[in-house]
């Protein structure tokens, strides 16, 4: 019988597991963008058990890419649940993207969190300004 992981193992697998989406969210942006839009269309809007097959197939080729350089990114999960020739099937593929659409809203905010702001004082933008004139 396997042995249960801790929360804290868990927790710590997890952040690894986003780390590496956020990876792959920024070595594939338009791919990103592109399954982000699929998603959001999926939530909002009705689709038609005609386009669902070309509709998952689209957003599975994209999650595809995205998780070609590891299998511990969140979409792997996603693919193989989202992928028609897999396990996905048409009454969970809204469900499947409210779930995919939280967990990238969960990779922006490490990605945000990653980002340092600076402070840019109006002496810095003097220094580098070649133009002698002052600022209004």
């Amino acid at each position: 019988m396997e042995q249960a992981m801790s929360i804290e193992a868990l927790q710590q697998k997890r952040y690894k597991s986003l780390l590496v989406s956020k990876k792959a969210a920024r070595m594939h942006p338009e791919e990103y963008r592109a399954a982000r839009e699929i998603v959001r269309h999926v939530i909002s809007n009705t689709i038609d058990i005609s386009h669902y097959e070309s509709t998952a197939k689209k957003l599975a080729r994209l999650l595809e890419i995205l998780m070609q350089d590891t299998s511990e990114s969140i979409f792997s999960y996603f693919h193989e649940n989202i992928d028609p020739r897999k396990q996905g099937r048409p009454g969970f593929l809204r469900v499947m993207c409210i779930d995919l659409d939280r967990q990238m809203e969960c990779i922006d905010q490490v990605r945000a969190d990653d980002l340092k702001p600076r402070v840019i004082t109006f002496d810095h933008f003097r220094r580098n300004n070649d133009s002698e004139t002052p600022l209004p």
